[in-house]
């Protein structure tokens, strides 16, 4: 178990020139794919997950406009692949191991996604807690969130008060026990 966690350690390690020589969202492609999500393009309706078969084309033709991290190994220490998108208006982070409050923080604190994002939905991730959620407040244009299975998730009522009232045009689904 300890040689997997290293190996996902090396995989989300952020390698800037490499987005110096290829831009943000082939980076973040590359990051994404490594660690076992799918992104879909801008214009396309296909998700890609197959890392060999990226589209190759110029610099910053494909932008990354969704991302479905289901069962990935994402971890915070790439979190910083996330900088350079612009066009991301969905993210799905379900059943990663990986993901705790830090993550959604640096989510939120990350400017282009505080203009793109307009649907989150966390489902199973087991060390997201309510501080996590709170620290969504920052997505501003956030129009759609989908809360499952989140058993760190401890004062519920509060949490969604704080949500509703930093974010009033929120549609907030919720399948929490």
């Amino acid at each position: 178990r300890a040689f997997w966690g290293w190996l996902n350690a090396v995989f989300n390690k952020v390698d800037h020139e490499r987005i110096q020589a290829v831009g943000p969202d082939r980076a973040a492609s590359e990051w994404l794919l490594r660690c076992g999500a799918l992104v879909r393009y801008q214009g396309s309706p296909k998700w890609q997950q197959d890392y060999n078969g990226l589209p190759t084309g110029p610099l910053g033709k494909y932008k990354i406009e969704a991302i479905n991290a289901t069962d990935s190994c994402i971890m915070y220490r790439g979190f910083d692949y996330l900088d350079g998108l612009e066009h991301v208006t969905d993210i799905r982070l379900e059943k990663c191991m990986y993901i705790q409050d830090e993550c959604l923080q640096r989510l939120s604190e990350t400017n282009n996604l505080q203009k793109s994002l307009q649907q989150l939905k966390i489902i199973s991730c087991g060390n997201v807690t309510d501080k996590g959620i709170i620290a969504l407040c920052k997505l501003t244009n956030l129009e759609y969130l989908y809360l499952s299975d989140l058993p760190g998730i401890r004062k519920k009522e509060t949490t969604f008060c704080v949500l509703q009232q930093a974010l009033p045009n929120l549609e907030l689904e919720l399948d929490l026990e």
